[in-house]
């Protein structure tokens, strides 16, 4: 029986054979999705006890499906720990983080996250000497946006263990000045020398976490997610959620194997499906960002003799990987420069061999040369990438990458024109707006903030852009029972005030979400 119809609406599905204009209504049965059609042939169906919503002309769509966002540290940021995205000097960092240690003097330990220094005038790292300037009676943790880089005050180092005769772990490092001391700064592996002796937040904390990210996705009408990187604590909170039925959205847990600053891996997690979650793919770091110069390059970036880190031995990556794979698992791999990726895919291919059916996904995928593009084509490989980088780290990408690889930087075009599974993703919280549609506008105008334009023939159209944050992000996941609008898939849609297939690149933007369904039941209304 119809519980749900909606008529007069402009309806975008990704269903194969869907022609877009020749459908305006749809037909829900408590949470599937009875029919899509003309409304002359699904009125029928309606009863009297069946909900009727006129969408005035609006767009009728699937949900959005963010395939890559470290979803409890976005919420995090708006909970527990200081965000300082978009501070725009070292003084003014420094002054938001007395602020926050003033007005919270029952912290143990400041933590914070977002500085860009690139946007500052002197484009310098902080250092333990200006945290100290803040507060040398209690630790304080700073990450960088990338997350592959924090800063540590005097006392968080001692309360490590850090000093000058501590020697950096296997893919990080712990930078020395002049003199042979610590200056603070941390990176890749080595973070989590210091992250591990942070009192570790309870499952309560997380589920608040999540509970704060999931109303701001709800508003960007992302009604499903995948996590690239979950501990053992996190994934129990995310399980005690879904039990209770309080999760409120279509959930993708990749488990982290490798944890920083460990050479012991986690167990490796057992395969988990439900009607809101599901665990099928684990996770690996091959090298770090590339807006902090920690992604592992063949060349220099520019002006630098620095090439980034390789956070993984291939040979424990090969062992591990098999392992999970043994257990019906698949594999996603953060690779960002051409380095990475080349181990990466050097390894796939040996796993592609011996498990032809299981997940092989790259995460980030920012700097692939056109042979890696067909061995992913000729190995099935899928990737997740992040325009919305082009955005907010253009500026980063400009001053530190020579003109090649700016000509290859997340290049989104030459994936799909190697048909290639590709979904994009925001990988917030190192991006600050992750509404998709700001992505999607990035795919298309592959604009800076600033302005700049880089590798314009990497421009993808709007449907190819719009599918990779629906159909395609599910598809990599292999779930096929939502990202489109068909008959039998699961009532996750949204309604928009303009259609996006219709609008002019510069007014992506300005459309808003006003309604977000999961289930058959709207979760979110614009109010």
């Amino acid at each position: 029986m119809t519980t749900l119809f909606i008529h007069n609406a402009q309806i975008i599905s990704f269903q194969d054979g869907f022609i877009n204009g020749t459908c305006d209504s749809i037909a829900i049965n408590e949470n599937i999705i009875e029919a899509v059609g003309k409304y002359e042939e699904l009125k029928s169906r309606i009863q009297p006890t069946t909900q009727v919503i006129d969408a005035k002309g609006k767009t009728l769509m699937p949900g959005f499906n963010d395939s890559h966002i470290h979803i409890w540290k976005v919420g995090n940021l708006k909970t527990f720990m200081l965000d300082v995205r978009g501070v725009q000097s070292k003084e003014a960092l420094l002054q938001s983080l007395l602020d926050y240690h003033q007005q919270n003097p029952h912290l143990q330990w400041i933590t914070s996250r977002g500085f860009n220094e690139v946007a500052w005038e002197d484009k310098a790292l902080p250092t333990r000497n200006d945290l100290d300037k803040v507060c040398t009676t209690k630790p304080i943790y700073l990450i960088r946006t990338c997350a592959h880089i924090a800063v540590c005050n005097s006392f968080a180092l001692q309360i490590a263990g850090i000093n000058s005769q501590t020697k950096s772990p296997d893919g990080g490092t712990v930078q020395m000045d002049a003199a042979g001391e610590p200056t603070g700064i941390l990176n890749e592996t080595a973070l989590g020398l210091v992250a591990s002796k942070i009192p570790p937040y309870s499952v309560e904390d997380l589920k608040i976490m999540i509970r704060a990210c999931r109303n701001e996705m709800h508003s960007y009408g992302i009604t499903a997610a995948t996590d690239p990187a979950a501990d053992p604590l996190l994934i129990k909170a995310y399980k005690e959620m879904d039990t209770a039925g309080e999760l409120g959205f279509r959930l993708n847990i990749l488990p982290i194997i490798l944890p920083d600053g460990s050479e012991t891996p986690y167990p490796i997690p057992e395969k988990y499906s439900s009607n809101f979650m599901q665990i099928n793919t684990v996770k690996f770091f091959a090298d770090g960002g590339l807006s902090g110069k920690t992604s592992a390059l063949k060349r220099t970036y520019k002006n630098s003799s620095e090439q980034g880190v390789l956070r993984l031995d291939k040979k424990q990556y090969l062992h591990l990987s098999r392992q999970c794979m043994e257990k019906g698992l698949g594999v996603a791999t953060h690779a960002i420069g051409d380095a990475a990726i080349e181990m990466v895919l050097e390894v796939y291919q040996q796993l592609n061999s011996i498990f032809p059916s299981l997940i092989k996904r790259i995460e980030h995928l920012g700097l692939p040369e056109k042979k890696h593009l067909e061995t992913m084509r000729s190995n099935n490989i899928a990737c997740s990438m992040q325009t919305i980088f082009l955005d907010e780290l253009g500026k980063n990408f400009i001053q530190y990458l020579d003109d090649d690889y700016l000509q290859q930087c997340y290049p989104v075009n030459s994936v799909l024109q190697h048909n290639i599974l590709m979904a994009l993703s925001s990988d917030a919280p190192v991006v600050k707006n992750f509404n998709p549609l700001k992505g999607i506008t990035a795919a298309l105008t592959r604009k800076t903030k600033e302005g700049k334009i880089i590798a314009a023939k990497e421009s993808i159209s709007t449907t190819d852009a719009l599918k990779a944050c629906t159909l395609n992000a599910a598809l990599i996941g292999q779930e096929n029972r939502f990202g489109s609008l068909q008959k039998g898939c699961l009532a996750d849609f949204i309604l928009l005030d303009k259609n996006p297939l219709t609008t002019e690149e510069k007014e992506m933007n300005s459309i808003k979400v006003l309604h977000t369904y999961i289930n058959g039941k709207e979760v979110w209304s614009l109010k």
